[in-house]
């Protein structure tokens, strides 16, 4: 009769053991949110996007409610961890296989390449991926795993001390390459703004007593400038922090907030102060109508600017949105068109 009981008694708690790890493993796909989160902190939590919580949970938009349950999109993530996954290597030398706690910014930066361009050779519409996706990492299917690239070599100056401009370049890079300031680099050259041009000969050296070269300009058309910054430049180093998150205060590739994405991307090539987005509304001039490099500023939660991004034309801009991080909107959008307070030119 003990027998018996002891049988069942053990029968019991393994049985209970197997309903309770059951019962973990149904719940390790949805989670209850709790006064705080966000859309924004659930999706950095557990390694996805908003969009794609979002997208499986049928949500139209970033409003969630304190007990409400989420599903979480990757079902193999049964709890948030807090370390960090070292991507493995890809499937073969063209393709990369999705691992968990990946973005589209990761695997982008792991492989050398922009969001958009991993996008684009990927055919997707999104910044959304999932666990074991495939992507294609370059072009080619002969390209071998990634490697660390070369740095590029520094350029060098000629026997008169001038050095010719190459495409990519500002007077910011020039002048820290050769250990100047822009200021002085501009005042040894004679120039009055900040716009350089491919092939253009520029001196290098303060001591040298060789007369600033007459080389024309390319004929090619030079990029459209705004006066002080190169606005094609400007646009696309823009573009290449596509998927970067929100990060309040943010000033680097690891999290930008509004006016700090603005800040680093016009650091590239100008020396330039920290501004909020009042700030820039308040030293810069007011356009009715908006040229790609502009900035345009909305009204978001408090009266005056409190949001920014950067014209693009076509009445698109660029911007790290709290919810979305670094992405491309329109001014059509109904949420921003009602917040929309103008746009104006930056001046240094």
């Amino acid at each position: 009769m003990k027998k018996r009981q002891l049988a069942l008694s053990l029968g019991a708690i393994v049985g209970g053991t197997f309903l309770y790890q059951a019962s973990a493993e149904a719940s390790a796909s949805t989670v209850q949110v709790k006064a705080g989160d966000t859309l924004w902190s659930l999706s950095t939590k557990y390694h996805t996007t908003v969009e794609a919580l979002k997208s499986v949970n049928k949500l139209s938009s970033n409003t969630i409610r304190i007990r409400q349950t989420l599903s979480i999109p990757s079902a193999s993530t049964s709890q948030p961890s807090n370390k960090e996954e070292k991507p493995s290597a890809p499937a073969t030398g063209s393709t990369y296989k999705v691992q968990s706690g990946d973005t589209l910014w990761k695997v982008a930066t792991r492989f050398n390449m922009s969001v958009e361009e991993l996008k684009r050779l990927n055919a997707l519409s999104s910044n959304i991926i999932y666990i074991n996706q495939t992507l294609k990492v370059n072009g080619s299917n002969s390209a071998s795993t990634p490697t660390t690239s070369k740095p590029a070599e520094t350029p060098s100056k000629d026997a008169n001390g001038t050095y010719k401009v190459q495409r990519g370049d500002s007077l910011s890079k020039i002048a820290s390459t050769f250990h100047m300031s822009v200021s002085e680099l501009k005042q040894i050259n004679g120039l009055t703004s900040n716009t350089i041009y491919v092939n253009q000969q520029l001196k290098v050296s303060k001591s040298s007593q060789t007369t600033t070269p007459t080389t024309k300009p390319s004929t090619s058309t030079p990029s459209t400038s705004n006066g002080t910054l190169n606005v094609s430049q400007m646009i696309s180093d823009a573009k290449r922090y596509i998927g970067v998150p929100y990060k309040w205060g943010g000033t680097t590739p690891s999290g930008f907030d509004c006016s700090g994405f603005i800040y680093y991307v016009m650091k590239q090539q100008i020396s330039t102060t920290r501004y909020t987005t009042a700030g820039y509304w308040s030293v810069s001039t007011p356009v009715s109508n908006p040229q790609p490099g502009d900035l345009v500023f909305f009204n978001t939660y408090s009266s005056g600017p409190t949001h920014m991004g950067i014209y693009l034309g076509n009445r698109q801009f660029i911007h790290a949105g709290s919810s979305t991080g670094v992405t491309i909107a329109s001014l059509d959008n109904s949420y921003w068109s009602k917040r929309y307070l103008g746009a104006k030119r930056f001046a240094k």
